[in-house]
């Protein structure tokens, strides 16, 4: 085996212990980030009439999520969105894309930023007092805590173990802050070592998370 193809199959050799989770008959809850691990390219600026196509470069890779999404629903499982993006916008688009969001839809709820002003300040002073932040300052620490917060809600909700909750985003620090918080089966899409990034490393890592579970 060359260098680059062993690289490349340590980028995705990091699945052995969800085996464990396919013995028990408890549903499992995927959650993922938006811009940058569902998407190709960031969402930000693009006009609210355009079909939106290009944040999944084509229209095969696109049907290729859907045909994932619908996969891991159809078992009993759940989807949910973890963004900072406006939750209105991430709404609009995916409506765009023929992606339902809402209860017993393909994605349940998406959970974000409900105002601009919360996309870089995601915690009221009393929250920062409260949870021990209030010498943090740097936007994306605070929305790795944030993210977190989100996945606490969600597995409140649904009434499951942190460890039936699969959670997927390009941020290291998002990825690094859900593990330290108990989310262990938390991976980050993109790698130097593969070379791909966002959607078209989310397509390879699905398949594989899917083949494990029997989905």
């Amino acid at each position: 085996m060359n260098d680059s193809v062993r690289m490349f199959n340590k980028s995705f050799n990091d699945l052995h212990f969800l085996q464990k989770m396919t013995e028990t008959t408890t549903k499992n809850v995927f959650v993922f980030d938006f811009d940058l691990t569902l998407t190709v390219k960031s969402s930000d600026g693009l006009a609210k009439d355009t079909n939106f196509m290009e944040l999944f470069d084509n229209e095969f890779k696109l049907n290729k999520l859907k045909y994932y999404f619908e996969r891991i629903v159809n078992k009993g499982n759940v989807i949910y969105i973890n963004t900072r993006a406006l939750v209105s916008d991430v709404k609009h688009i995916l409506n765009k894309i023929g992606l339902e969001v809402g209860e017993n839809k393909l994605i349940k709820e998406v959970k974000g930023s409900e105002s601009v002003h919360i996309i870089s300040c995601p915690f009221t002073l009393r929250e920062k007092e409260e949870y021990g932040l209030s010498n943090i300052s740097n936007s994306k620490v605070l929305w790795g805590i944030k993210k977190v917060t989100y996945l606490n809600k969600i597995i409140e909700q649904e009434n499951i173990d942190q460890m039936n909750l699969l959670f997927f985003d390009d941020s290291v620090i998002n990825i690094n802050t859900a593990k330290l918080n108990g989310y262990s089966n938390s991976f980050l899409i993109g790698s130097n070592d593969s070379g791909l990034y966002g959607l078209d490393y989310l397509l390879i890592k699905l398949e594989q998370i899917l083949e494990i579970f029997e989905i």
